[in-house]
């Protein structure tokens, strides 16, 4: 086994580790046969809205992706780049693999004749783009938070997950600035393409309205499908309430030490929404409910990639270990 395969391996057997015990000790708190009854209580109907919700918000999420790409000089179909988009979403959500979503969504538009640096770059910032708009939303948030919940120790942990975002983003532009002479090093010569590609879409209006636009959009559309869960339930919660914890929430989830944001989500949902005096139980079956709901939205994607021939899964791993 090479070296490169080896440490694949190895991470994802961390990260399976991390996801199993963070899921059991949310669930050493919650009690299992009231966990049921809660599953119990959601509607047939609500699946429905719920997947059709999230299935919007990865259409436009596709849509952004597109956009991005143009700063690339190439622009694939909708339809394509949408299929594509949801194959990434399927390796992601549905099928713990060594080779993430954004590997497959890097090799599918290189096997199509995109250089592989505009490949790469193209996903990684369509991943900040989406990163961004969520600290935005969160951010715009803080002052009714500080209205909903007066623990100061809670404030201040959302704040700093807050302007651990924030500082996130400007260190993230403000590497294009770094000296030349740094750039021998690989990673660093990463950050600041990247830096760069990140610059010039915040400083094209006809490419960072609509990119931020729909990812704000998209945003709102999973609080949404969240807060309908919670009404099935029984978690006395408003819209508000969601839109000002579900956005941190996700924010937490996107710490890459788990699979697929398992466990992470469930242990700052449950705490998040705590604080308002929502139960455990309801507030974990909330999550995970959640959480089954975005493996179902996936599923088409899985299906898409088992259509096209070229299933060739390690040539995209391979992919991510090429300089960009």
């Amino acid at each position: 086994m090479k070296k490169t395969s080896l440490k694949k391996y190895l991470l994802f057997i961390l990260k399976a580790s991390v996801t199993g015990l963070l899921i059991w000790l949310v669930f050493t708190k919650v009690n299992l046969f009231e966990l049921k009854q809660h599953f119990s209580s959601i509607k047939g109907i609500t699946i429905v809205y719920v997947l059709a919700l999230l299935c919007a918000q990865s259409l436009l999420a596709g849509i952004r992706w597109r956009i991005v790409m143009a700063l690339f000089d190439r622009v694939f179909a909708l339809a394509l780049t949408v299929r594509i988009y949801f194959e990434g979403l399927f390796f992601n959500q549905a099928l713990p693999s060594t080779v993430g979503g954004d590997g497959i969504r890097i090799y599918r538009v290189f096997k199509l004749g995109l250089p592989f640096g505009a490949a790469f770059n193209g996903v990684l910032l369509d991943r900040v783009a989406g990163f961004i708009s969520l600290i935005i939303l969160v951010a715009v948030a803080q002052p009714i938070l500080f209205r909903k919940i007066q623990e100061p120790q809670a404030l201040m942990a959302f704040w700093l997950i807050t302007a651990f975002g924030l500082f996130a983003i400007i260190t993230l532009l403000a590497m294009g600035s770094l000296p030349t002479k740094l750039s021998r090093w690989r990673a660093i010569r990463g950050l600041v393409k990247l830096s760069f590609g990140a610059r010039q879409l915040l400083k094209t209006p006809s490419c960072s309205i609509p990119v931020l636009g729909y990812s704000l959009i998209g945003h709102l559309l999973m609080v949404s499908a969240a807060f309908l869960i919670a009404v099935d339930i029984g978690i006395n919660v408003s819209i508000i309430d969601c839109i000002i914890i579900v956005p941190s929430v996700m924010l937490v989830a996107t710490v890459p030490i788990s699979i697929g944001g398992w466990g992470l989500r469930e242990g700052a949902m449950v705490t998040a929404f705590g604080l308002l005096g929502a139960p455990a139980a309801e507030v974990a079956a909330l999550s995970v409910a959640f959480g089954f709901c975005f493996i179902g939205v996936s599923l088409p994607g899985g299906i898409l990639w088992f259509l096209n021939t070229d299933h060739h899964v390690s040539d995209a791993a391979n992919l991510q270990n090429r300089d960009s």
